[in-house]
């Protein structure tokens, strides 16, 4: 079984090693790249563990209003799969080169191929971009034996561009759960020495994640500005190209890019985490704030938003763009129950485990 996938990420690596222990799988998994800008992880130690390699190419990169887009190119692509010939290939998507390549090969090659979406219908694109794809993603998903969806949302952009509901499985962006419980319950044990550390205040709301326009992270400042004196201090875990505005911004703490084990102690302690993304297919920092306890204030342009946040239950969701809602969601009375304890706590690797099988089964029933 061959995934091919753009570069690694933390919470994929994880649920690639347990495929590969999988007995009745042969697992190999193919990185258009070694890295993307805007994402600063060391992930060698995890990626020991899984079955790889990094495919040569070039990767151009494209900058836009709200994010970087790199176009991965990789030439290689076609005789990797002309020699390989898996029983299932697993294609990350349709938006680079190899992806589009491999989409369009596999078919001639008689490759049961199933395609992984995170985009959903609610992402924000342009009426020619959706026409386009109106007219060709139908015609070449038909001959996919299947789909991986993210979430919901995702499979129902599936289903809209043609593969049958029942041939679709989640294959989800997700995290250890109970590790992150855990580890956020022994933050707030030492909760005293956790905010020394930080240079945290009292009661505060966090927003971790790449300083970029997509991330809403003006419309964040913005909603807190609305609030004047009653906004609540703001604790920024990450960097990107607005680092300035955000560190220019009265009440707002700035901490720069914070590995796994910091992120897990600003999440227990804080009042509540707010996603306000403008476009985001899925958002594993709601999985992450949630699974520590920490509940979410989600814009609705989240994927994540669909199948964890129960609005009023495990934290908000406000329309996108939209400062003065998002405004009443940062002092909304916090929810009272358990967060860790609801939907996040069956979103676990287990369950995108047993999710592939059924889809391979699907894919090659033989």
């Amino acid at each position: 079984m061959l995934f091919l996938s753009e570069i690694p990420t933390p919470y994929r690596l994880p649920l690639y090693r347990r495929l590969a222990a999988e007995p009745s799988l042969e697992v190999e998994v193919v990185f258009l790249a070694a890295a993307e800008p805007d994402r600063p992880w060391s992930l060698e130690g995890e990626l020991a563990g899984v079955p790889h390699r990094v495919l040569r190419g070039v990767h151009p990169r494209i900058r836009t209003r709200r994010n970087t887009f790199v176009y991965e190119i990789n030439p290689g692509i076609g005789p990797l799969l002309l020699r390989a010939r898996p029983d299932v290939l697993v294609v990350a998507g349709y938006s680079v080169f190899a992806e589009q390549v491999a989409l369009l090969l596999a078919p001639l090659l008689r490759i049961p191929f199933l395609l992984h979406s995170e985009t959903h219908l609610g992402k924000p694109r342009r009426a020619l971009v959706t026409r386009a794809k109106q007219t060709v993603l139908p015609r070449v998903l038909r001959r996919a034996a299947g789909g991986l969806a993210a979430g919901t949302a995702a499979a129902e952009y599936l289903a809209a561009n043609g593969i049958p509901r029942e041939r679709i499985r989640f294959f989800p962006n997700t995290i250890d759960v109970d590790a992150y419980r855990d580890a956020a319950e022994a933050a707030r044990a030492r909760a005293a020495e956790v905010r020394a550390r930080h240079g945290l205040p009292e009661r505060y709301v966090l927003f971790a994640g790449r300083l970029v326009e997509a991330k809403g992270v003006r419309e964040l400042l913005a909603a807190r500005e609305r609030l004047g004196a009653e906004a609540p201090p703001l604790v920024v875990a990450g960097a990107g190209p607005l680092e300035e505005l955000v560190r220019s911004a009265p009440g707002v703490h700035h901490l720069g890019f914070q590995g796994r084990d910091a992120l897990i102690e600003l999440y227990a302690l804080a009042d509540r985490c707010a996603v306000p993304s403008l476009d985001e297919p899925w958002g594993v920092v709601v999985n992450e704030a949630l699974a520590c306890g920490c509940p979410v204030l989600a814009s609705d342009a989240v994927g994540a938003a669909v199948d964890l946040v129960r609005d009023g239950i495990d934290g908000w969701i406000v329309p996108a763009d939209d400062p003065e809602a998002l405004a009443r969601a940062l002092v909304a009375e916090r929810p009272a129950g358990d967060v860790s304890r609801g939907p996040i706590a069956g979103w676990t690797y287990e369950f995108g485990v047993a999710q592939l099988l059924e889809a391979v089964a699907l894919a090659a029933p033989d």
